[in-house]
């Protein structure tokens, strides 16, 4: 694989940094991951850390040289991590409830998918164009989505900061998953903080990343965002990678479409993704979400493992 990457971070105006970021590579395939720790809740810079350890630490520790279903792995790290900041919260004396969004992306032989939980952001460029990015998970991002504000007016909405989905909260986060993407080359994916596309719409964002050196482009993006808020200016974070190889021959493994999981689908999933498994004798509680303590207390590698080998019990032989 050729490619680019480079990540940054900024204070920005307030007291701490509560942004993380980080990436991790392997022979065929790097993963992003960028977290938000809420400001409004103790400990959102413990919440930010343990998302992005968790992804990239299970990451470079798979046994298997091909993740086979990467929505899967995305989704089931992202709900690890929130059962560690749960439980680090409770652990500590006096407790806390550290809380953050995120936005992961992992890209492996030629294919892009990505996975996003509150307001952090994963954006698409192609051509130095604007091409896709998530959809918040906000009160202005629906009302957006329903033609009720523009792009413009949801950076000066009163209630832009109202969060529907984060990790850490009490009730278990929705993730949404995007598509699984044929990466082309000159691609451009930026995972990043709200800090950054509350400054600079897209346009620019996609003006600063045309520069060669890719470390020098995204710093200077960054560096102009907090600029241009000045003592208004959040944290601001971002991962950056340049697609430089060529279109992929490899196949698809998933041909997956744009789509919302939680805990409980994670084994509806596993057990529809092939015709094969109806065959399969039902479970004794027909309810997906009644997963018992030792399946969430299961290290994140068992519990991909688990599903990975489920799935290979009906692949056709070869």
């Amino acid at each position: 694989m050729k490619y680019q990457i480079t990540q940054f971070s900024l204070r920005g105006a307030r007291r701490v940094n509560e942004d993380r970021v980080g990436y991790a590579e392997r022979d065929n395939a790097v993963i992003m991951a960028v977290a938000d720790g809420l400001g409004g809740h103790r400990g959102g810079e413990v919440a930010a850390e343990i998302l992005v350890q968790t992804l990239l630490h299970t990451f470079q520790t798979l046994r298997h040289p091909v993740v086979q279903r990467p929505s899967v792995f995305l989704a089931l790290g992202i709900l690890q991590a929130h059962h560690a900041i749960i439980t680090r919260g409770q652990d500590s004396q006096p407790p806390i409830e550290p809380r953050t969004t995120c936005v992961a992306c992992l890209v492996q032989n030629g294919y892009a998918y990505w996975a996003h939980v509150g307001d952090s952001r994963l954006y698409l460029f192609r051509q130095n164009r604007f091409l896709l990015r998530t959809q918040d998970h906000t009160t202005i991002e629906e009302l957006h989505q329903g033609g009720l504000l523009t792009e413009k007016e949801m950076l000066d909405h009163p209630q832009k900061s109202h969060l529907l989905n984060c990790l850490g909260a009490a009730i278990t986060p929705t993730i949404s998953m995007g598509e699984e993407t044929l990466l082309q080359p000159g691609d451009m994916l930026l995972a990043c903080t709200d800090g950054l596309w509350e400054a600079l719409a897209p346009e620019e964002i996609a003006h600063y990343l045309k520069a060669k050196a890719l470390d020098e482009a995204v710093e200077e993006m960054l560096l102009a965002a907090q600029k241009k808020k000045q003592q208004a200016c959040d944290n601001v974070s971002a991962v950056c990678l340049r697609w430089e190889d060529a279109i992929t021959k490899n196949p698809p493994l998933q041909g997956n479409a744009v789509a919302n999981i939680n805990e409980a689908m994670l084994r509806e999933e596993a057990r529809h993704h092939l015709p094969h498994v109806a065959k399969m004798p039902p479970r004794k509680s027909t309810v997906a979400s009644e997963e018992t303590a030792d399946d969430k207390n299961k290290p994140l590698e068992s519990r991909i493992q688990e599903i990975e080998d489920f799935l290979k019990k009906f692949e056709p032989k070869g």
